[in-house]
């Protein structure tokens, strides 16, 4: 949201109107030709109005988004908006409508396109199952297969699978003790941030923290009769850490955001970067990375820091968009529509998941976006096209008057359209203004 200028959003529409109209942030609404809103579902219907009404009055004109294009991806079926500032985190009341009954939503959004290809999992019975959970459906068959995943070994080379949460704190609380556990050195490597005042600012929309702690890991002891082994010896194991890339850093690879790997030492000389070993079978080197963005007041702020975050665990909602080779989920306390169905989608295979708990009555969708996507196909108003070709680029659009809109239904799909008359060339210049 500091791209454009509003702060969180959540002041009066006169307010953000204010604050968008400073010199800085107003030159870039002005400025900003496309706009590309990503996971549209975490997106107040509140809000998506605010942001229309903002670009209008900035831009002074009238038409959706001031004439903005709009490139909008995302799927309904998945996470909806979180609403901070409720005492209980189970709450269902924390969640605020999606943006699809936003009142401007049908003006500024006249063309849909869904795409249909699958690019994420391979075997057509597990797309087939991840569907049916999509839509809120759990038969026996569905439940018997995800109870099954219990028993599965996922993960290899000392790479664990990472366990998906539905809360922060179960996540935190993994991370702290496991690497409290893990034998070895700690190693610290703290961010430089062009602006330590603002440390804060920076946590929040960077995916690196401010101090990263890793260790090598160890040998432990496990003892040996009490935990079961026949020859009564202690058990002598090698406990690494787990880590997650959180930046491409070598697509061809298998170096991307998402890659699983363990730290497996150290460099003896400078900052003593970690090697890591990930799961492609690359033993890479990491060094840091940098971040940049920008303040509600137009300001840029930059973070250096290595691309790794502990991998023990981690949140669904951190987890949307992403693919995990190796998955561990706990659906004790799912709380959400479409929860159960974005951290079961993550994983590129059965073989690669495993269900803790599985509940079918974990499995739900909100009925209001059925309706929605139902409306769509009726041709409401609006034209549905489907798509199952993967073309260059990313976002995809449709024509309305001068400038375009349009939205993805995405499904867990791979998001590749080029806007039409489009090159490669502005392709990468529509993908500059984001959200």
């Amino acid at each position: 949201m500091s791209l454009i200028g509003i702060g969180s959003g959540q002041a009066p529409l006169a307010q953000c109107v204010a604050l968008a109209q400073r010199p800085g942030v107003r030159q870039g609404w002005l400025n900003c030709q496309r706009l590309v809103i990503d996971e549209i579902s975490m997106v107040e219907a509140e809000l998506f109005d605010k942001l229309e009404a903002v670009a209008r009055t900035v831009r002074q004109q009238n038409k959706p988004f001031g004439g903005i294009q709009l490139i909008i991806c995302g799927d309904f079926l998945q996470l909806p908006p979180v609403t901070k500032g409720f005492q209980s985190p189970s709450s269902a009341s924390r969640y605020h409508s999606p943006s699809y009954p936003a009142k401007s939503w049908r003006r500024c959004v006249p063309v849909t396109l869904e795409l249909t290809k699958v690019w994420r999992q391979a075997d057509q019975t597990f797309v087939s199952l991840l569907q049916a959970v999509r839509l809120g459906r759990c038969s026996n068959e569905v439940t018997r297969q995800l109870q099954a995943t219990a028993a599965h070994k996922v993960g290899r080379d000392g790479i664990v699978a990472t366990r998906l949460c539905t809360h922060q704190d179960d996540v935190a609380l993994t991370n702290e003790r496991r690497l409290r556990d893990l034998p070895g050195e700690v190693h610290s490597f703290e961010a430089m941030d062009s602006d330590p005042e603002q440390a804060r600012t920076l946590d929040a929309q960077c995916p690196v923290s401010k101090l990263l702690q890793l260790k090598a890991g160890g040998p432990a002891v496990a003892p040996g009769p009490e935990a079961g082994h026949r020859d009564g010896a202690a058990l002598h194991a090698f406990f690494p850490l787990q880590v997650m890339l959180v930046k491409n850093l070598a697509v061809s690879q298998g170096l991307v955001n998402g890659a699983r790997g363990v730290v497996v030492g150290f460099e003896t000389e400078g900052r003593g970067l970690p090697q890591v070993r990930f799961l492609c079978g690359v033993t890479e080197v990491i060094r840091a990375e940098r971040w940049t963005v920008q303040t509600t007041g137009g300001r840029l702020l930059s973070r250096q820091q290595l691309p790794l975050q502990l991998a023990w665990a981690m949140s669904i909602h951190k987890s949307q968009g992403m693919t995990l080779d190796c998955v561990e989920i706990s659906l004790g306390r799912v709380f959400a529509s479409g929860q159960a169905y974005v951290a079961l989608s993550r994983a590129r295979s059965l073989q690669g998941l495993r269900v803790l708990d599985f509940d079918p009555m974990v499995v739900r969708c909100d009925p209001r976006v059925l309706r929605f996507y139902a409306s769509l196909r009726q041709g409401s108003g609006l034209s549905l096209v489907r798509v199952s070709h993967p073309v260059v680029g990313q976002g995809t659009l449709g024509r309305s008057d001068r400038a375009f809109s349009g939205s993805i239904v995405d499904r867990g799909k791979r998001k590749e359209m080029l806007a039409p008359g489009c090159g490669p060339g502005e392709q990468q210049k529509l993908m500059t203004q984001v959200l």
